[in-house]
């Protein structure tokens, strides 16, 4: 999933539990959980994939939205925003530890995997184009959680 998408779920989940032991595992938790379900990827091989032009403007967008969604709350400053904004930065996180990946895939080197980055990765069974249709109404759904608790 894209890091915006799991950032609005920490926000959620933040937003509606009031009690930080609980929400920020749940945070993290839901990192796992929604890349476990189908999202988004071009179906090209890992390199190939991370040197595309459509995962650079994917991660250009992500690198703008999620500081807005923070920001957005400390504007709007709803109940609990501080744990939200919290909870939006642990759950996507854990995608913090592929840089290392990244930049190999850039600079043309084979990925050093670990324990973490094989795990992190098997548990994505389904990213393909298709899955784009499964993130994008996930998206929406949050917009549709998130808009109405925000604008109070």
């Amino acid at each position: 999933m894209r890091a915006i998408t799991h950032a609005m779920t920490g926000a959620a989940i933040g937003l509606g539990v009031s009690e930080p032991a609980v929400a920020v595992p749940m945070a993290l938790a839901s990192h796992y959980v929604l890349d476990a379900l189908p999202h988004y990827g071009g179906g090209l091989p890992e390199s190939e994939e991370l040197n595309s032009p459509t995962f650079r403007v994917l991660l250009l967008a992500d690198i703008c939205l999620c500081p807005l969604l923070v920001l957005l709350l400390a504007v709007q400053r709803p109940q609990h925003w501080i744990l939200a904004a919290i909870c939006a930065f642990v759950a996507a996180a854990p995608d913090l530890a592929s840089i290392n990946i990244y930049r190999r895939a850039r600079r043309g080197e084979p990925p050093k995997t670990n324990r973490y980055t094989r795990f992190a990765h098997a548990i994505q069974w389904f990213e393909r184009p298709l899955g784009g249709i499964f993130e994008a109404a996930w998206f929406m759904v949050m917009l549709v959680i998130l808009v109405p608790i925000i604008r109070k």
